[in-house]
């Protein structure tokens, strides 16, 4: 029989282990485990139960109980009982005491630990090496790896800013640095160091003592280490929501946040504290409004929970920066402290490991799994490895890290590579034809409830973030070439109408931000005589947006920037709307550019009409909304709802034509597809969607009702219908277009054709609803909206819809999975280069023809200042554009969607054409009834002789100065204002439909602003007659001292009132309470629309949570730099936070 062979003397190290318990059990054994396994010893290990529940207790009492042989050693040297509510500082100070009194000297070490973190065998170790060679260390930190997957880092060195959140430091190189402080978990303090100190602060019962601690440290001279070298395994039980925080009763974020400020608070400069008391309270109520609007309520409730706890004086902030001020403080926390700029860099490479990860995630949904940088090292518990009887020899039973020199700081200068944790996407199960045929079993209902299975965690790949991986996500990446080269051709393409205020076309020149906002609000607008009708629902909108660009011009600069701007907007769009769709990326890119591309938008363009434009840029968006809607609205179907909402009410906003086939499409999507989830849930949605655009347009939807022609020919107006040719090649006809869409008709049938599958439904269905849509604008003729002949819409929208869906078809193709069968290996090139052929020569086609059309940023034209001053403008236009009548201006942006009052068009057209006849005495009586209307110059057409016209007017013109552009212009003499007191001789005329009287002694002007007429007459004879300039429509109301009076006509379409001969009160006004009462309806769906619409924050895994913060051991030295820190709270974060105490 073999002789037992005695286990090896371990040494034992003047160092007294505090391991802090409560209710700890489903961590504590493998913390025994780790500290019995350690290759030093401490002297003394004292545990510290503060109140626990479970089996902590029975736990600590067998590991202290005496031990019945050599390999049963006792771990713990004692057990301190303390009372439930104690914190973990009076913990640790608590055992010091105790320590002291029991052994006298413990060590001059002390190892904090807490009862969910189990150190290597050779932590302790490596911290006293680091000790001993940096005699100014008095603090030490170990690195701390997840629990679960030690790959994973979850700790470092702490750092704070200026707004009390907690940042993480780490080692450039991998090797030991100086930290403002590091974690409690494991960190080695030395005991003279401690008690000089006075331990940790009480007034922070939990989170953020070691922070503190760290600051008051290296404020009198000591040094504060994090040793990557050391490593512990950290559950973070507390931050993690494995157990409640016990020792106080306020919520974890509440006390994260109100810790911060205090350790800012009490450790800073005196100039930064009082300007920081200022500062941080105003600091945390915009955050916590930031946070309600973002439905972030647990943020939003920490932010004002350490608005109260600075506010109540409970952080007893004077008394302890009078405690910190007794000890001498030479050393100083420059560098250790973050800046601003630290925290931009830190956000700014967050930013770019997040690109990382989305790229590797994105090409492992698509089956191609980047390799795994290094090796993956595990952490095998003691009680494993001895039970496993083959122990690893040489390099291998080294812990990570162990091999690693302790050369002196700034011994190397190269900045070596980050290595990130990338969680891959779970795989959807392959659906096989057998799966698809066979009807869906519902699970039967029992009596209880089904016992819910964890999700799995997802599998990690660790990637490298060098200089080719960042390239790839940031320059090279398939949005910014889109974005870069679609934002160069269309400098190329506009370079002869590059500026901020563009007009021409179809455009009208864009008002300021004040005129769109009083024209929106406005019950009453002085367009075409006077109407009441409401303002279309475009102002708000550039109103709202334009008012970001108010510096640089306004709603005239973004319209110009859409306008320039359509290309890399839409191609964006178009890229973000299929970032669900397993395609490649480049692929996306390439389809985005054509859709990009498309000619129906560059003619739009360069024809100026905004509401194709916009319609063109949100179109993919609105689509792509609208599917995930009918698909997988998933738990947050609301925010789906609202959103997908906004987009329909912002396509209405600028063409109700592709509202109407946006509701369309959706309600037989609604029919025919199989609901994904509930009911009730689905209708809701549905609902939302049809009924929220229309509320949040009014009251723009009760005009549509009454004048379908803008449906029909949109915002836009008439137009020529497009030949077939054009039609054919998606082209809607007139300049800045040729009908290369042909292409994308063509490469349509051949993807159909070579790889047939059903994902193409989608695209199919709306090319075919854009097709509804090209039917109804060109075989549906209506008067338009300004007069003139039944006329045709603009192809342009529809043409929108049927370039969509076909590249929307193309790209399903594209998509991997699914029932299709495997293409040969030689067609997919084949076809990717015929598919950048068919862009290539959408973009030639674009490039050649895009810089025709009469959009310009040529001046706007601009009536002189006498004329400006005027009462109203007589526009005669060209053949080709209405006629215009305005207030004191010329025609702006929303003038022509204005609905005129019935008759009103005729009567206009009926002046150009009278005016145009040449005979002298209808031109005069058209004059007089101008005159009588209100206006007071007439801009004749150019090329027209003014002279001649003042001529054969005599005494009711006179030539005024011409317009920039050389139009002439004519002054009309009669002095009738917009009110005017006429006689009853006259009066008797005006209600008779007699002629307008011209020049006349009869008219008397009235100093008077309309629509609000409040005018004092004097005595005088019956049947005098108030004029005013305005169309009479319904809505109009009169008063004579306060008594309401009809409306009279006068000159057959103007409102009047009669006037009694005595002296009276007169009021003429047009109140609009019904459009007031709609606008605050809009207003109340505008606000819930902006606040259901911000989605609420997704519940988080830890593995979930791991990504962009979390990095790989063992692969490289100084994989540990960019770990970030928590800029909002770290208890949402699990993966950011320190777990500081074992809670």
């Amino acid at each position: 029989m073999p002789r037992p062979v005695a286990p090896p003397a371990v040494r034992t190290l003047p160092v007294l282990a505090i391991v802090v318990c409560h209710d700890g059990e489903e961590w504590l054994p493998l913390a025994l485990s780790a500290l019995r396994r350690s290759t030093v010893r401490p002297r003394h290990v004292l545990a510290v139960d503060t109140g626990s529940t479970d089996r902590t207790a029975k736990l600590l009492a067998e590991a202290a109980a005496e031990a019945s042989g050599p390999e049963s050693a006792p771990v713990l040297s004692g057990v301190l009982t303390l009372p439930a509510g104690t914190g973990f500082a009076a913990a640790v100070a608590a055992a010091v005491e105790h320590a002291v009194q029991r052994w006298g000297d413990p060590g001059s070490w002390l190892w904090l630990l807490h009862d969910d973190c189990a150190p290597e065998p050779d932590c302790l170790e490596a911290l006293l090496r680091t000790a001993e060679q940096n005699p100014s260390a008095k603090v030490l930190g170990p690195l701390a790896l997840d629990w679960t997957d030690p790959r994973l880092i979850v700790e470092a060195g702490l750092s704070t800013d200026a707004s009390g959140h907690r940042q993480h430091m780490a080692a450039p190189d991998g090797e030991p640095s100086e930290v403002l402080a590091v974690p409690s978990a494991g960190s080695l303090v030395q005991r003279e160091l401690w008690h000089e100190l006075g331990g940790f602060d009480e007034n922070f019962p939990l989170l953020r003592e070691d922070l503190d601690f760290g600051w008051r440290a290296n404020a009198v001279g000591s040094l504060v280490l994090s040793v990557p070298a050391a490593r512990v395994r950290h559950a973070r039980a507390l931050t993690t929501g494995q157990r409640t925080p016990d020792a106080t009763g306020r919520s974890l974020a509440a006390l994260n946040r109100s810790h911060g400020l205090r350790v800012f608070l009490v450790n800073c400069s005196p100039a930064s504290y009082w300007f920081g008391l200022v500062r941080l309270p105003l600091l945390l109520v915009l955050r916590a409004l930031v946070f309600f609007v973002l439905r972030r309520t647990t943020e939003a409730g920490a932010e004002l929970a350490a608005l109260r706890y600075l506010c109540s004086g409970r952080g007893n902030l004077r008394a302890a920066r009078a405690a910190r001020r007794e000890l001498p403080r030479p050393g100083t926390v420059r560098g250790l402290f973050t800046s601003r700029n630290t925290r931009l860099r830190n956000a700014i490479r967050a930013g770019v490991v997040g690109l990382v990860q989305r790229g590797v995630q994105n090409d492992v949904a698509l089956g191609t799994v980047p390799d795994s940088v290094g090796q993956d090292s595990a952490w095998i518990p003691p009680e494993a490895l001895a039970a496993s009887g083959a122990r690893p020899v040489g390099p291998a039973a080294l812990p990570a890290g162990a091999l690693r020199g302790l050369s002196s700081r700034g011994s190397r200068l190269q900045r070596p590579g980050t290595v990130v944790a990338v969680a891959l996407p779970e795989a959807p199960p392959q659906e096989s034809e057998e799966d698809g045929e066979a009807p869906e079993v519902e699970a039967r209902p029992t009596p209880v409830p089904r016992p819910v299975e964890p999700a799995a965690e997802p599998d990690l790949v660790f990637v490298a973030v060098d200089r080719r991986r960042v390239l790839a996500a940031t320059v090279f990446a398939p949005p910014f070439v889109l974005v870069v080269v679609l934002t160069v051709l269309a400098l190329v393409i506009n370079r002869g109408r590059l500026g901020l205020d563009l007009w021409g076309g179809q455009l009208l020149p864009v008002g300021g931000l004040g005129e769109i906002w009083s024209t929106y609000l406005s019950s009453w607008h002085s367009i075409a005589g006077g109407t009441g009708a409401p303002a279309p629902a475009t102002l708000p909108v550039l109103g709202t947006l334009g008012a970001i660009f108010a510096p640089i011009g306004g709603p005239a600069a973004l319209v110009a920037i859409l306008l320039v701007a359509d290309l890399p907007l839409a191609g964006l769009s178009a890229y973000v709307a299929t970032r669900k769709l397993p395609v490649r990326r480049w692929v996306r890119a390439a389809i985005a550019a054509a859709y990009a591309f498309l000619p129906a938008a560059t003619a739009s363009v360069a024809q100026g009409r905004l509401d194709v434009v916009v319609v063109h840029i949100v179109l993919p968006l609105v689509v792509a909304g609208l599917v995930r809607l009918l698909t997988r609205p998933g738990t947050r179907w609301l925010h789906v709802s609202a959103l997908s909402a906004f987009g329909v009410a912002l396509l209405g906003a600028f063409s109700p034509l592709a509202h109407g086939l946006a509701l369309v499409g959706l309600l037989v999507g609604f029919i025919v597809l199989p609901a994904p989830s509930g009911l009730a849930r689905r209708v809701a949605s549905v609902g939302i969607v049809v009924i929220l655009p229309l509320v949040l347009l009014l009251p723009w939807p009760t005009v549509l009702l009454r004048h379908p022609e803008l449906l029909v020919q949109g915002l836009g107006g008439a137009a020529a219908p497009a030949s077939a040719a054009d039609l054919a090649g998606l082209t809607p006809g007139g300049p800045g277009a040729w009908p290369i869409g042909v292409a994308v008709l063509a490469a349509t049938l051949v993807a159909l054709v070579v790889r047939p599958r059903r994902e193409v439904a989608g695209g199919l269905a709306l090319a075919i609803l854009g097709v509804v849509g090209l039917f109804v604008v060109r075989e549906v003729q209506l008067t338009p909206l300004q007069g003139g002949a039944p006329a045709s819409g603009y192809a342009g929208v529809p043409l929108l819809f049927v370039g969509a869906g076909l590249l929307w078809t193309i790209l399903a193709t594209w998509q991997r999975g699914g029932r299709a069968a495997v293409p040969a290996s030689w067609l997919p090139k084949v076809l990717a280069v015929a598919g950048g052929v068919v862009v290539a020569a959408l973009g030639v086609g674009a490039a050649l023809s895009g810089a025709e059309g009469p959009l310009t940023a040529q001046p706007r034209p601009q009536l002189a200042s006498e004329v400006s001053a005027g009462r109203s403008v007589l526009d005669l236009g060209t053949g080709y554009s209405p006629v215009r009548q305005t207030g004191g201006r010329l025609a702006q942006f929303g003038d022509d969607e204005l609905a005129p009052v019935a008759g009103t068009p005729d009567r206009l057209a009926g002046w150009r054409r009278d005016l145009g006849q040449g005979d002298v005495a209808t031109l005069r009586s058209t004059l007089a009834a101008a005159a009588a209307s209100g206006v007071q110059y007439v801009i004749l057409p150019a090329g027209t002789n003014a002279g001649a016209f003042a001529d054969a007017a005599r005494d009711l013109t006179a030539v005024a100065a011409p317009l920039p552009d050389g139009r002439p212009v004519l002054r009309l003499l009669p002095n009738t204002g917009e009110v005017a007191l006429i006689s009853p001789e006259l009066a008797k005329k005006a209600v008779t439909r007699g002629g307008a009287p011209g020049v006349s002694p009869g008219v008397s002007p009235v100093d008077a602003r309309l629509p609000d007429v409040r005018v004092r007459a004097s005595e005088g004879p019956t049947g005098r007659l108030l004029v005013v300039a305005a169309e009479q429509e319904a809505g109009w109301q009169a008063s004579v001292n306060g008594k309401a009076v009809p409306i009279v006509p006068a000159w057959g379409h103007q409102v009047a009132v009669s006037i009694p001969p005595q002296p009276s009160e007169i009021s003429v006004t047009f109140p609009g309470t019904e459009r007031g009462l709609l606008l605050l309806v809009q207003l109340a769906a505008v606000l819930f629309t902006a606040l259901t619409a911000i989605p609420s924050r997704r519940p988080t895994t830890p593995a979930q949570s791991c990504e962009g913060t979390l990095h790989s051991l063992g692969v490289r030295e100084g994989s540990l730099h960019s770990l970030q820190g928590d800029a909002g709270g770290e208890a949402q974060s699990p993966s950011i936070t320190s777990g500081s105490t074992p809670r």
